[in-house]
């Protein structure tokens, strides 16, 4: 039971906590719908693509639409990652109550690319509309802040910011007049493909999925045909084969400028050392699927055969820059 599962318990006129939850919803024309996802093959992100507001209503004078998520999932040699992340998107600041009932499409990525090891993805997805003023706005910006320096994909520079998330959404949402739930989830799921998702603020059983469509212009949600009168969340779980951020995961960033700095300063012993502790880090890092760690090793040794070749010393190598890991042209 997560966070929002306890948020359902607890609010004062909060919606049923089963909600429509549409597994798959059809998406004509979106880019990497439907594409297979395999444990250790590829990584997986999280996308918040439109939205509409319907609980804002109750504000008479303006609020902000915020989006919360929580998502847990299975890490190589360690327990499962959670990353979390709250995010107040530019499109859902300071809207005022014409906004209420217009869908919005703002495509924020919510959790960049994690390694899918298998098992099930255990979500919390939370849309809120929260009144604007003195009281809330500046907690809002400020979890929001952390939420953004936390980073969305490295699970270790995650971990601890997670209790400052969570406990800064006790404090918006304790505020129930301030605070409205528009739709939110807490599950299970199994991954097979990527794909698009709505939560919808309807009873469970109650909306036919087959008769949902996202509209490929703006990714309004269409019922028969027709927008949908119903306060929801639409979301897509990517798959994607690169994590173009790889360079930035800090224990092999760190590791591969001993590398480099060994190898400037023309000691080729220390460099060969540096690279067994790269390499052995890289191996063993849960951030990286196996074939990109096998490949950024490769990557890596080729580079300090280049500059010591067959023993040798490193000649005029002080004169280049050092090479960050993020230039080593991983997919190139």
């Amino acid at each position: 039971m997560g966070w929002l599962s306890n948020f359902f318990k607890t609010v004062k006129g909060a919606p049923p906590a089963e909600m429509t939850l549409v597994p798959s919803v059809r998406a004509p024309g979106f880019a990497g719908a439907d594409e297979p996802i395999e444990p250790d093959e590829c990584y997986i992100e999280l996308y918040v693509e439109s939205l509409r507001l319907e609980e804002a209503r109750r504000f008479a004078t303006r609020f902000n639409g915020v989006v919360y998520s929580f998502a847990s999932l299975p890490r190589q040699g360690e327990p499962n990652a959670s990353v979390a992340a709250i995010s107040k998107p530019q499109k859902l600041s300071d809207l005022d109550p014409n906004s209420v009932a217009r869908v919005i499409t703002v495509s924020k990525q919510m959790m960049g690319a994690v390694p899918w090891r298998g098992g099930s993805l255990s979500l919390e997805l939370g849309l809120f509309s929260v009144k604007a003023g003195d009281l809330l706005t500046p907690v809002l910006d400020y979890v929001t802040k952390v939420s953004s320096q936390a980073g969305i994909s490295f699970v270790g520079a995650v971990k601890p910011f997670l209790p400052l998330i969570t406990e800064g959404m006790d404090l918006i949402t304790g505020q129930q007049q301030e605070t409205a739930l528009e739709v939110g989830i807490d599950t299970n799921l199994d991954l097979k493909k990527s794909g698009v998702l709505a939560i919808i603020n309807a009873p469970k059983g109650t909306i036919d999925p087959d008769k949902l469509e996202l509209d490929p212009q703006d990714h309004k949600l269409l019922l028969d045909g027709k927008p949908l009168g119903r306060g929801y969340c639409v979301f897509s779980i990517r798959r994607t084969l690169q994590k173009a951020d790889f360079g930035e995961i800090p224990e092999l960033k760190e590791k591969y400028g001993a590398v480099q700095a060994a190898i400037r300063a023309n000691k080729a012993k220390e460099a060969e050392e540096a690279m067994v502790a790269f390499r052995l880090a890289t191996i063993a890092s849960p951030d990286l699927i196996t074939l990109d760690a096998r490949k950024l090793v490769d990557k890596a040794q080729q580079k300090l055969k280049d500059a010591f070749p067959a023993g040798g010393i490193a000649g005029q190598v002080r004169a280049r820059k050092a090479e960050t890991l993020a230039e080593i042209g991983l997919y190139s």
